[in-house]
């Protein structure tokens, strides 16, 4: 019985509690703006790095760890940009019909 009683009583402190929140003192709240604003500053970082390594990596670009030779990669960069989206459409074009091909090859035909 002496149990029961303990228990109910535990049982109404959690439902219950004794003392209430009254909220946060300054302290915490400067140290949660500081925390949230290393946070951001550590994301800022990290995607400034991505980008950098992406920029490093393009085969288009003609500085940086590029796997295509600077003077190639200057090459290919400025036949891409003359193009007009009519070359581009006729490119998409004849990429289109020869993955048709491909794909019917290799699909063949069921009887």
């Amino acid at each position: 019985m002496k149990e029961i009683k303990e228990k109910e009583k535990v049982a109404k402190d959690i439902i219950t509690p004794k003392k209430e929140f009254k909220g946060y003192t300054i302290e915490e709240l400067r140290f949660q703006r500081a925390l949230i604003a290393m946070e951001a500053d550590f994301c800022k970082t990290k995607m400034c790095k991505s980008v950098t390594n992406l920029q490093e990596a393009n085969p288009f670009m003609s500085g940086g760890k590029t796997s295509i030779p600077g003077k190639a990669g200057a090459i290919a960069l400025k036949m891409l940009t003359g193009l007009n989206y009519l070359d581009y459409a006729l490119l998409g074009m004849s990429a289109f019909k020869g993955a048709r091909k491909i794909y019917s090859f290799f699909k063949g035909k069921r009887k």
